[in-house]
C-alpha cells in the first residue's frame, strides 16, 4: 500500500507465488501503489478500492471458501499508511479494516499484516472464525521500519519459508518468529515481537497443514 519502498509490492508477489504453489486454483485480487520503477499494472491500493474489493468478496464468498488477506505497508500506531506516487492518502484504521471484514464472519479468514505497530490491529480484528498474524506488537517497529531488501522481513519470514504447505498456520507463524528473532539478535535490533490471534472457531483449521486448509472442499 506504500509507494516509498519496493518491498511492499514484492511481498505481495512472494505471497502470491507461495499460495499458488499450494493451490493453483486460488483466485488472487491484488492492489498496489508501486515504487517509481515498478510496474503499474494493478489497481491502486486506496482505502476506497480496498473497501470495494472486500465488499465484492463478501458478496460472493461462501462458508466453504477460504480467504487470505495480506497487507504490506508502512504504518503509524493505529494506522496502516497508504501512499501513491509519494503522496499520502487516507490510511486504514482498525475500524475500517474490522468493518470491511465483518461480512466474512462465516468464512474462515486469515489476516496477515506486515507493518510496524500492526499488533494494534489484533484486538479490533478478533473474531471466532479468524486468524490474525502481525509483524509486531502494539508499540514495536519492524527492523526500524527500514526495508532496503527485496521484501519486508516479516513477509519474507512467512512466505519465503520452504515446506510451508505441510505446516499448520500455528507452526508457520512459529517458524517465522524464530527467523525474525534470530535476525534481530544478529543485527542487535529491538525485538519486534510478532503477534498471533486464533479465534475459537478457527482453532480447528489453524492446526491443519496450510495446503489442506487452502484446498478444503
Amino acid at each position: 500500500m506504500h509507494s516509498q519502498a519496493k518491498a511492499f509490492r514484492n511481498d505481495v508477489l512472494l505471497a502470491e507465488k507461495r499460495v499458488k504453489e499450494m493451490d493453483p486454483n486460488a483466485l488472487m485480487l491484488k492492489l498496489a501503489n508501486p515504487a517509481s520503477d515498478q510496474p503499474t499494472d494493478w489497481p491502486q491500493a486506496t482505502a476506497e478500492n480496498f473497501a470495494l474489493v472486500l465488499s465484492k468478496m463478501a458478496e460472493v464468498a461462501r462458508p466453504r471458501d477460504r480467504v487470505l488477506l495480506f497487507i504490506s505497508t508502512h504504518a503509524n500506531p493505529g494506522l496502516l499508511n497508504i501512499s501513491a506516487a509519494g503522496k499520502n492518502l487516507q490510511p486504514l484504521t482498525p475500524q475500517i479494516l474490522s468493518d470491511a471484514l465483518a461480512p466474512l464472519h462465516k468464512v474462515p479468514t486469515l489476516v496477515v499484516l506486515s507493518a510496524c505497530y500492526s499488533g494494534a490491529f489484533i484486538e479490533p480484528l478478533k473474531a471466532p472464525n479468524r486468524v490474525v498474524l502481525t509483524a509486531t506488537d502494539v508499540r514495536g517497529t519492524s527492523f526500524r521500519c527500514q526495508y532496503p531488501g527485496q521484501h519486508t522481513p516479516f513477509a519474507e519470514a512467512l512466505f519465503g519459508q520452504e515446506g510451508t504447505a505441510k505446516l499448520s498456520i500455528s507452526d508457520w507463524m512459529g517458524e517465522a518468529r524464530k527467523s525474525i528473532a534470530a535476525q534481530e539478535k544478529r543485527r542487535k535490533l529491538q525485538p519486534s515481537k510478532p503477534m498471533a490471534f486464533i479465534g475459537d472457531e478457527a482453532k480447528a483449521w489453524a492446526h491443519q497443514p496450510l495446503k489442506d486448509w487452502l484446498q478444503a472442499p
